[in-house]
């Protein structure tokens, strides 16, 4: 008898647990920016994946694809010629960002082929799960925010 009571408890104490997880406020548990997300241009959608311990992204969509003869677009703004045919699609546009908090990545670089700059990078996830990356020269305060909104 005592066997089968033991068995009973520990079904409903995992039942419980299970009820408990199942509960959690989705603020309370820490997201992460790993996915694909819709720049807030709405002309480019991004891939976010784990590089090593660091966040990298790259350009996964565009909404025009070709430049004004039919041809892919490039990196025609690199400010190293030797980049400047590279194609767009496909290419790392975010790097090297670590983690420093619950929803807080910093430390990395983020490129914009609108310019061919490197600017510095961090992002946080915002409690409605948009995700703000902010790009700067210096210091943040120098910086421009964007909002991102997660495709996938």
């Amino acid at each position: 008898m005592t066997c089968l009571t033991d068995m009973v408890m520990f079904r409903s104490a995992c039942v419980l647990l299970l009820a408990l997880l199942v509960a959690m406020p989705a603020g309370a548990q820490s997201q992460t920016p790993v996915g694909v997300w819709l720049h807030a241009n709405k002309r480019i959608q991004i891939e976010i994946a784990p590089c090593g311990d660091r966040l990298c992204a790259k350009i996964v969509w565009f909404k025009w694809p070709n430049d004004a003869q039919g041809l892919p677009l490039v990196d025609l703004k690199n400010t190293d010629p030797s980049l400047r045919s590279r194609p767009l699609l496909g290419l790392t546009v975010l790097r090297d960002l670590r983690r420093t908090g619950e929803n807080t990545w910093e430390g990395g670089k983020i490129y914009n082929p609108d310019d061919g700059v490197d600017y510095q990078a961090e992002m946080s996830i915002e409690k409605n799960g948009a995700l703000r990356v902010r790009a700067y020269l210096l210091i943040p305060l120098f910086g421009h925010t964007l909002v991102w909104t997660r495709i996938r």
